[in-house]
């Protein structure tokens, strides 16, 4: 064996990893992320399991005589103030909650993406268009305009989506923008441009999978924000107008009509919101310590 080989063996160098490899082993190691997993795995899987794990059916009354019952060994979070099953309700208020979460930061990714990267790559007039709109957007603080929006619409659980989806797209689409303005110069995209690759191939192919990275962060953050905003709407009463709908906010408003007759009952939904937003955001800072440049190789 060469003098060469054996110090290279010696030396052991290491194959450079990829971003998304050097992230998610980052990420593995984190333990608030892990933590953050933990509680989102729990609350989608108990969204998914919800007629499997609850003990009864969440609009069922159990007789209006025992309204307000404590927490006992067959209602083990208590009744309502119409006598049906707390703890059926909570496991089912994690379906409407998930699914308000991810439609409402679906309509707002994908609208504030398309503007983003159209503004960021063609620049000029298309620019200060957009964001000049995007500005005015973020002008008006973002669960006013929720309120507004919901206002106008009607009350109802399509309406909460669409109007918590549109406070999204000024944030998603001016992130967007600026990570477009830091990769279009670069060396690849110049050489693109050389060979005669069309624009949109340029910026579907080449800038966005390169651009997308704090998009992803600030998804998962949104979907945090988005669950205490649905929260917060159906505890002003613009939720779904069925009052039998499990849904976590308006669960909060009915019990805030007799908190002293059962203050039992504000806890649980109150929970349920802390540890899935905190799950969220868990999830969203540590991907954003796993994919900032700055600590690879650490």
């Amino acid at each position: 064996m060469s003098v060469a080989e054996l110090e290279a063996r010696a030396v052991e160098l290491e194959a450079p990893s990829g971003l998304w490899r050097d992230a998610w082993r980052r990420l593995r190691g984190n333990p608030g992320a892990i933590v953050g997993f933990v509680l989102v795995g729990l609350f989608v899987l108990v969204a998914l399991l919800a007629p499997v794990l609850a003990p009864y059916d969440p609009r069922e009354q159990l007789g209006l005589s025992n309204a307000f019952d404590g927490p006992s060994t067959s209602h083990l979070l208590g009744l309502d103030g119409l006598a049906r099953d707390e703890l059926s309700r909570i496991l089912y208020g994690a379906r409407f909650s998930l699914l308000v979460g991810i439609v409402s930061v679906a309509v707002g990714l994908s609208i504030g993406l398309l503007l983003g990267a159209v503004a960021g790559y063609l620049g000029g007039f298309v620019d200060s268009l957009i964001m000049r709109a995007m500005d005015v957007m973020l002008s008006i603080p973002g669960f006013l305009m929720a309120i507004g929006i919901v206002a106008l619409l009607g009350p109802g659980l399509f309406e909460i989506m669409v109007a918590v989806g549109v406070t999204q797209i000024p944030i998603f689409a001016r992130l967007l923008r600026g990570s477009v303005l830091a990769q279009r110069e670069n060396d690849f995209v110049l050489a693109a441009r050389s060979v005669g690759v069309p624009r949109r191939t340029i910026l579907a192919a080449h800038i966005l999978p390169n651009a997308i990275s704090p998009v992803i962060v600030q998804g998962t953050l949104a979907l945090a924000t988005a669950i205490i905003d649905v929260a917060g709407l159906g505890f002003l009463g613009l939720g779904p107008q069925d009052p039998s709908t499990p849904e976590w906010g308006t669960m909060l408003a009915d019990v805030n009509r007799y908190f002293q007759t059962g203050p039992h009952l504000a806890i649980a939904p109150g929970v349920a919101i802390v540890l899935s937003v905190l799950g969220f955001n868990l999830i969203g800072d540590g991907l954003r310590e796993a994919l900032d440049p700055k600590l690879r190789g650490r």
